[in-house]
């Protein structure tokens, strides 16, 4: 009876005891199981907080970025809008560059417009400056010391003479410097009454000019006159006014033109701007200062290193100058040689912004 009890009691004991470790073990497990679960929402907030936080710095970093895109382009515009080269019609050169590249300037203010009349003609030898030389005597020509298109001076020997009369021998000389045109004279000939040596001088010439019916009227001695062949151009005033000779409906208006440097060779034709009428402008401009750009008439103005495409209204005009009526006033510095290098440079930069 005893040992059947110990049995029970030994068996109630190894069951207490299995019921006490299967409790600590369902507690243990409830424990770990509460602690990774702990762990694992542990893990998600602290994901869920550095995502909402790299949220808000990368929302803070695009609008710091954004600002700062906005604050470069400002800068930029900023920086655009204050290049004087990118102002349209409006470029700065350095004076030492302007100067090296043959940029004069000159001042607007008042002066003559000449309304002019156009008239053609040639250039012809001053009948004054040309002699025909003969011998004084009749005789033989024993001495020829020049030749046709030689240049002689004042009391130059030209030939020598043995008059039929005296038998004794005389010089021609050159009535003054010129060169010699024609020459008929040969040794041994006899000067018979012709002229044996024409001596011209070139240092003045003549420009003449044909004057016809509607033209008449409007042309007097005295008026000044603006000659040009090619490249050449001089002034003079109409010297002589010659009915023509030759049954021609026309009168022969002559101007004295200095010749010393031998241009205005005698048959070379040219035009003549007559001046008819002289007009006070209250302001006025050089022609070679008047440019093209975008399709207006424009003169450019200088303010220190600065030109400036000025568009300008103009008037009445002649071959030098051109009356302003708006766009400049008096005192106003422009360009008036190389003025179409300022045009180009212009032309140039607007290019490359179009680009």
């Amino acid at each position: 009876m005893n040992i059947c009890i110990l049995k029970k009691k030994g068996s109630l004991g190894l069951v207490i005891g299995f019921v006490a470790l299967l409790t600590v073990s369902l507690v243990a497990n409830s424990e770990s199981d509460d602690h990774a679960q702990h762990g694992h929402e542990s893990h998600d907030h602290a994901k869920q907080d550095y995502e909402e936080h790299q949220g808000d710095d990368h929302e803070e970093h695009q609008g710091d970025d954004h600002e700062e895109g906005h604050e470069e382009e400002n800068e930029e515009h900023g920086h655009e809008g204050g290049d004087l080269e990118d102002q349209e019609g409006v470029v700065e050169i350095a004076d030492a560059m302007a100067s090296k590249a043959g940029i004069s300037t000159a001042v607007a203010g008042p002066g003559e417009i000449n309304k002019t009349l156009t008239v053609y003609g040639r250039v012809i030898a001053d009948p004054g400056r040309i002699s025909h030389i003969r011998a004084r005597f009749p005789g033989t020509i024993t001495q020829v010391n020049v030749s046709i298109g030689e240049r002689v001076e004042k009391g130059q020997k030209l030939a020598e003479v043995e008059s039929n009369e005296s038998l004794k021998r005389y010089v021609l000389k050159a009535p003054f410097s010129g060169i010699i045109t024609a020459r008929h004279a040969s040794q041994g000939e006899a000067t018979e009454e012709r002229a044996l040596f024409t001596v011209a001088n070139f240092d003045q010439v003549w420009a003449e000019f044909q004057i016809f019916p509607g033209q008449m009227s409007r042309i007097a001695l005295g008026q000044p006159v603006t000659m040009s062949v090619e490249s050449e151009q001089t002034t003079s005033t109409i010297k002589h006014l010659i009915p023509s000779d030759s049954g021609q409906p026309f009168v022969l208006a002559r101007a004295a033109i200095d010749n010393k440097q031998g241009r205005w060779t005698p048959g070379l034709l040219l035009q003549g701007l007559v001046s008819v009428e002289q007009v006070q402008a209250s302001l006025r401009v050089d022609n070679r200062s008047l440019q093209t750009f975008e399709n207006r008439t424009v003169v450019f103005v200088k303010e220190g290193e600065r030109y400036e495409a000025r568009p300008v209204t103009l008037g009445r005009s002649d071959s030098r100058f051109t009356e302003v009526l708006d766009g400049l006033k008096p005192g106003d510095e422009y360009v008036v040689i190389n003025s179409y290098l300022i045009k180009a440079d212009l032309e140039k930069s607007g290019a490359s912004h179009d680009h």
